[in-house]
């Protein structure tokens, strides 16, 4: 007979997940627990659930906080951008939207892109990046 009600987690394993701060893994795992019995996960399946919930709730949290310390009024994204109330000519802004992100692996020994000038103030210095412990100009 499977389970068909969420029990609430073991006293135990309650306080362990409390203590290492996963709450939002700790408010799902009931309901995975029970989707994971009735439709016969692998523990694999399972765990990998309950860690991209968390992951996902983190990033939310801190775009959240950031937001917030950044002082922004409120949020913004780009789908919610009026093109027709913008200065930006259309073009440029279907060029903006079609970037994707650098991921840091990637990026790795890559300088960041500078305006005219010497260049000084652009060194990721004391960033742990490679390109930290170059000198900016050669000897």
């Amino acid at each position: 007979m499977a389970a068909t009600t969420p029990t609430p987690l073991s006293p135990d394993l309650e306080h362990g997940l409390r203590r290492l701060k996963l709450a939002s893994m700790r408010r799902v795992a009931p309901e995975l627990l029970v989707r994971a019995k009735t439709q016969r996960w692998a523990l694999e399946e399972l765990l990998r659930a309950l860690v991209e919930v968390e992951i996902t709730a983190r990033d939310a949290s801190n775009t959240r906080l950031r937001g917030k310390q950044a002082c922004f009024p409120t949020v913004k994204t780009v789908e919610a951008f009026n093109l027709s109330a913008s200065s930006i000519p259309a073009p440029t802004w279907a060029y903006l939207t079609s970037l994707t992100k650098v991921s840091p692996v990637r990026a790795r020994g890559v300088g960041a892109a500078a305006g005219a000038g010497r260049g000084r103030d652009h060194r990721p210095g004391g960033t742990g990046s490679p390109l930290a412990s170059r000198p900016a100009f050669p000897p």
